[in-house]
């Protein structure tokens, strides 16, 4: 019976019972209640597991008389939450808000609300709607909340707040349709807010919706939107008919769009084009400008020999952060030492002091002879535990510094005082080891948002301590402090992980690098892009690796399981280490952006130092990643008491593998 029916019942008896058999009933019922907190948080755990299987088999009444077990348990309004949300297409308003106001504040109560507001939208209850709506920002419910304006009359300033959402170059949720609908038909200047759009649309390569939105436009329009759509498609194809158009404002958009997208794929056609068209059409500085920038940096990043006259050319003004960076690394690329060191020189005070720029300075004096100049530059840069600071300190033959210094300690406060002071750590910490690590998060970031630095960087800690790891580093990460290595850089699954590396020949470190890069070892881990797991496998990666070595092919939840990720992940790596001769760096950068990219970015003739090579790769994740996980490896090395240079994992890059 729950506790609502055992005072129900109280009050009905109270009548009829003598007073010594209703005080008898109090004791009882008061029995039970200090039954509930009687219980081992392991033992209130096993019931909420317990309560959640009896609610996933429809065993109510088991299901409340655990609720009734659990009502001191910290996150037994999960449960609830669990049950509510079943049911909630059959709640009336006042017990929906009830709910969300007993619940105000649990994370899960934003979403029960949002699920509240498409059903009050299902069922066209646009009064409701607007009663309930928060004012949310996400796209499908500020335009069911225009809907429900434009049903109920409130249409005061609603055009100019539709214009926010329409006026932007990505396709927007079908529930925009009729608010749309109402702006197009009501708006003024509504073909000029549409080519708006478009060129939007166009800008951020979204062509599909720049051509529906042609519908709209007259047919005279509509065959210009098409052009344009045919130029993003087919740019080198397209721009010979272009050159013979007349000079006109929207046919000079569509021929510098043309030539934009060209420069992205080939940037010496796209220069080939430019000269021929730039002095027939009356184009603006501005696009001059644009076009000229596109095709020096595209050349850069093709790593054509064209590309360094391209970006000096550049008047100082078009010479963004990246014109600059990417004119010295074609020094860098041609070892062109002087040239690099005054390119260094002429950077902007905010890039010429990056650990990056005063590392290559320091190399550039080196090589050029400056021996007194260079070795003060590595040895200072030497202090820090960086990518940059490690190959500093190989430079000048300096012991690495990866001294460890605890975020924080019991000394400042216990992990129950923290915990004390907030609800959504405490219920953190329950959801966590229920293994509701979604509802985990959600609790805990909430929670250190109310924070001081010292509260969490001691967060952090105690997140450790629960061998929570992704979600430590995630914490330690909002605060200065760096130095806590054995929070930042832990070693979980060491025995499924060293039973890999050892079967496959690899480098320990080295695969915990990858991992900490990948993944921040959560085991959970799902990227945007599908990429899955503690080692971060695409799951057509997996399934090659997984056909490769004779097993099945693995599922989604296959590849997540933490043996299997390991299993594959390190063999997909020992794959990509053979393909390029055991080279740490193409290894490292074939598992980020793979092989057939890496074979693009070798060097045409001549060896080429690793330090170089990775500093001229293309793609800055890629780049990024491979420095990462190099040092990465080299603070794993000190965890391991191994004694392994940086430079040591980073051998020369020949042209052909």
């Amino acid at each position: 019976m729950s506790l609502d029916n055992v005072l129900f019942c109280k009050r009905v008896i109270s009548k009829y019972l003598p007073v010594w058999l209703l005080l008898a009933l109090m004791i009882s019922s008061l029995s039970v209640q200090a039954k509930t907190t009687s219980y081992t948080l392991e033992q209130q755990r096993s019931l909420f597991k317990q309560a959640e299987r009896a609610l996933s088999v429809k065993d109510n009444k088991k299901f409340k008389k655990l609720l009734i077990e659990l009502q001191d348990y910290p996150v037994t309004g999960y449960l609830e939450y669990d049950s509510f949300r079943k049911k909630l297409s059959r709640s009336s308003q006042d017990e929906v808000k009830q709910f969300l106001n007993k619940y105000q504040g649990y994370p899960f109560s934003y979403r029960l609300l949002g699920k509240w507001l498409n059903l009050l939208a299902k069922r066209k209850d646009w009064k409701s709607y607007l009663d309930f709506y928060d004012g949310r920002t996400a796209v499908k419910y500020k335009c069911l909340s225009f809907t429900a304006r434009l049903q109920t009359g409130q249409v005061k300033n609603i055009n100019s707040d539709i214009e926010k959402i329409w006026s932007t170059g990505y396709s927007q949720p079908d529930q925009c349709d009729a608010p749309f609908g109402h702006y197009l038909k009501t708006a003024d200047n509504i073909s000029d807010s549409i080519w708006t759009r478009i060129e939007k649309a166009f800008k951020v390569r979204r062509p599909s919706l720049a051509k529906y939105l042609a519908k709209k436009l007259s047919k005279k329009d509509q065959k210009l939107v098409d052009e344009w759509y045919q130029s993003h498609r087919h740019p080198a194809k397209r721009l010979p008919a272009l050159a013979n158009k007349k000079d006109s404002e929207i046919n000079r958009k569509i021929i510098i769009h043309a030539l934009k997208r060209l420069a992205r794929k080939d940037s010496l056609k796209a220069k080939e084009h430019w000269d021929k068209l730039k002095d027939n059409f009356e184009f603006n500085i501005e696009q001059k400008q644009q076009v000229d920038q596109k095709i020096a940096l595209s050349a850069a990043y093709q790593h054509k020999s064209e590309s360094k006259l391209l970006l000096q050319k550049l008047p100082d003004k078009l010479k963004s952060d990246n014109a600059h960076i990417w004119l010295a690394r074609i020094h860098l690329r041609d070892e062109d030492w002087i040239g690099l060191i005054k390119t260094i020189s002429s950077m902007p005070d905010h890039l010429k002091t990056e650990s990056e720029w005063v590392y290559w300075l320091a190399r550039a004096y080196e090589n050029a002879g400056h021996t007194v100049k260079s070795v003060d530059i590595f040895t200072d840069l030497a202090h820090k535990s960086t990518y940059y600071g490690f190959l500093s300190a190989d430079k000048v033959d300096l012991k690495y510094q990866i001294n460890q210094q605890q975020a924080a300690s019991e000394t400042t406060f216990t992990e129950q005082q923290l915990l004390d002071k907030s609800d959504h750590l405490l219920r953190a910490r329950e959801l966590f080891f229920l293994d509701r690590l979604l509802d985990a998060r959600r609790e805990w970031f909430q929670g250190i948002r109310k924070l001081n630095q010292q509260e969490i960087k001691q967060a952090a800690s105690i997140a450790s301590n629960w061998k929570w790891h992704d979600n430590a580093i995630k914490t330690v990460a909002k605060t200065t402090h760096r130095s806590d290595y054995d929070l930042r850089f832990p070693m979980p699954f060491k025995k499924q992980v060293m039973k890999n590396v050892k079967k496959n020949g690899l480098d320990l470190s080295v695969i915990y690098g990858v991992m900490r890069r990948e993944s921040l070892f959560d085991p959970l881990a799902k990227s945007r892009v599908g990429a899955l797991g503690l080692m971060q496998l695409m799951p057509s990666t997996a399934r090659r690796v997984a056909k490769s070595l004779g097993l099945k092919k693995p599922k989604k939840y296959d590849i997540l399981r933490v043996s299997n990720n390991i299993k594959l992940g390190t063999s997909y790596f020992k794959s990509v280490l053979k393909r390029f001769d055991n080279n740490v760096s193409l290894a490292a950068a074939a598992y980020n952006a793979g092989p057939g990219n890496v074979k693009k970015w070798l060097p045409e003739k001549e060896l080429l130092p690793a330090d170089l090579w990775v500093e001229t790769i293309p793609f800055k994740e890629t780049r990024n990643y491979v420095q990462a996980v190099l040092a990465y490896a080299t603070i794993f090395d000190k965890h391991l008491g191994k004694k392994v240079q940086i430079s040591s994992r980073m051998n020369d890059v020949k042209p052909v593998y």
